[in-house]
């Protein structure tokens, strides 16, 4: 591929973790907080993949902490509001940036998780199961 080509299919993976990044911000202040101290500046060099697989890790551990907290309930209105879209990569890294690690969490209970989900992503979720055990 030439390089405008890949500069641009750059800038459209840059735009989605803008987007996807701004809106878990907003939702959740709470994160951004603590996504600032470990990484000391917001940057799209890690890709929206990894910044989605820190957040469920981060969830994870809220949710072993304290399932029915404020914050918790924030993570699944923004997980609930990104799976409202119809753009398949943006299903995609909600799939697998975020709903395959609460799926495959040990410490995190599965049904908890599925009565969060909308009914959309509740499909989405439960198709791990081919899966895993």
């Amino acid at each position: 591929m030439k390089t405008k080509e890949m500069d641009e299919l750059k800038n459209i993976n840059d735009f989605i973790y803008k987007i996807l990044a701004d809106l878990l911000f907003k939702i959740l202040p709470e994160y951004r907080t603590i996504f600032e101290l470990e990484n000391n500046e917001y940057n799209l060099s890690g890709g929206v993949y990894l910044f989605m697989n820190e957040f469920a890790s981060f969830l994870c551990k809220e949710i072993e902490k304290d399932p029915k907290s404020i914050i918790v309930n924030k993570a699944f209105t923004f997980i609930n509001k990104v799976g409202e879209s119809n753009n398949l990569e943006v299903l995609n890294i909600l799939r697998v940036g975020i709903l395959e690690i609460l799926y495959t969490s040990k410490n995190v209970d599965r049904e908890l998780v599925s009565n969060s989900l909308s009914e959309k992503l509740k499909k989405y979720f439960h198709e791990f199961s081919r899966y895993y055990n």
